[in-house]
């Protein structure tokens, strides 16, 4: 048998069989992941089965979706997956504390080599730390949230080496912009990405989970990094000690495709709409003037991302057109962008700051679009009406072109050109 990739050794160290040519294997898993507007849907049927969580210790929910509610019925949405997480005193119950993906990565239930589900399709950015996530569906999650275990098939795997220098006007949310140019929001599907960092220098972290997070929009299983330096620091950080194992793949792992990315030649991108593929330089953009900018979601927000974006906003304003509404991807983050100033230029520019949660990323609340509304976001997906109404347009884009755009009042070939 050929050497197994980072997925291979996840799924076979977690195997509860020894068949490995087994089409599916039943996995036990190291942690779950859910939130107010998906675990909510399991409820009833989870306390009419009498089932108990296989071990609350290991479950971590939260409820960004609704943080706080804006309508009635969201209301009774988040205070029925909140009765059903408080009667069962789960210590990991994160509430109003940002977007279930970020608080996962924060959380040292988020470990390299760790199998992780979720609730939601964005579980995935866990692999920016070389664990094994993945979202599923409720009724999954139910089965899960039960016995500790879920059924996966073995994904083939492709392999993307990044090389080169990233230039400073680019961000891991430009990387895999051109991913998805080069790949299609299919390019991936059921299989395994495997990231492997060759950069100089390397890839922050935060870099790392825009990466990873978007994994899915390219159809992928898992979108997982292999462990390193940057790695081990950011959970050394968090936790107080490095970790105590992680997988890497094997020398002679058998991939069904590789790639390599010189980061040196990537230049700004943006997606348009209606597909998170559908991709070009942002110097290719034509003039498309902007009624909204958004800084924020699971993929983005991040503090690299205020960083960028007050970097850009300092001494300056947003146009008085354009609505800028930024949203912490977690209450940490937003108070580490207090201590450094960020928050306090942000909204001397004119952005609205939101409190963390999903916000405007499913068209829930916090400034979704309306008819003629068109916004340059950092959200993950531009579908027809995600953000709102069916008819408004939404670009995809990094926090620094999101913020260029906004002074300007609009997407320019410009944005970038004077640095050329």
């Amino acid at each position: 048998m050929s050497g197994r990739t980072i997925s291979d050794h996840v799924i076979a160290a977690h195997a509860l069989d020894q068949d490995e040519h087994a089409s599916y294997r039943r996995v036990r898993i190291d942690a779950l992941l859910g939130h107010d507007a998906t675990i909510a849907l399991l409820v009833d049927e989870f306390e009419r089965r009498g089932l108990r969580i296989w071990d609350p210790t290991r479950v971590l929910f939260t409820n960004d979706h609704f943080s706080p509610p804006a309508t009635i019925e969201r209301a009774d949405i988040s205070n029925k997956f909140l009765r059903f997480a408080r009667a069962r005193r789960l210590p990991n119950l994160m509430l109003d504390r940002g977007i279930c993906h970020q608080l996962l990565v924060e959380s040292p239930l988020c470990l390299p080599g760790h199998l992780i589900v979720g609730a939601d399709s964005h579980t995935i950015m866990g692999g920016g730390l070389g664990a094994c996530a993945t979202g599923m569906g409720s009724t999954d999650i139910l089965f899960a949230l039960a016995t500790g275990t879920t059924w996966l098939r073995r994904p083939s795997t492709i392999r993307v080496r990044f090389v080169g220098s990233l230039p400073q006007e680019c961000s891991g949310r430009d990387i895999v912009l051109e991913l998805l140019r080069l790949l299609g929001e299919a390019g991936a599907q059921y299989r395994a990405l495997e990231f492997h960092d060759h950069a100089e220098p390397k890839l922050s972290q935060d870099d790392r989970f825009a990466i990873a997070n978007m994994a899915v929009e390219l159809g992928a299983k898992f979108g997982v990094f292999s462990p390193d330096e940057v790695t081990f620091a950011y959970c050394s950080a968090r936790d107080g000690r490095a970790p105590d194992a992680h997988a890497q793949a094997d020398r002679d792992a058998e991939y069904e495709l590789s790639l390599e990315l010189n980061l040196t030649e990537l230049a700004p991108r943006v997606a348009r709409p209606w597909s998170p593929a559908n991709v070009s330089p942002v110097a290719d953009t034509e003039y498309t003037p902007i009624s909204t900018a958004f800084l924020g979601s699971c993929s983005s927000g991040r503090l690299s991302d205020l960083c960028d974006a007050a970097s850009e906003l300092e001494g300056r304003r947003v146009h008085p057109e354009v609505r800028m509404i930024v949203i912490p991807a977690s209450v940490s983050i937003f108070q580490q962008a207090l201590r450094a100033g960020y928050i306090e230029t942000l909204t001397a520019a004119g952005a609205i700051i939101e409190h963390s949660s999903c916000g405007p990323c499913g068209g829930i609340d916090k400034g979704i679009l309306g008819e003629t509304d068109v916004c340059v976001s950092t959200s993950n997906r531009n579908y027809r009406g995600r953000m709102g109404h069916p008819n408004s347009r939404t670009y995809l884009a990094s926090a620094r072109t999101v913020a260029r755009a906004a002074i300007a009042g609009a997407l320019s070939p410009d944005l970038y050109r004077a640095e050329a």
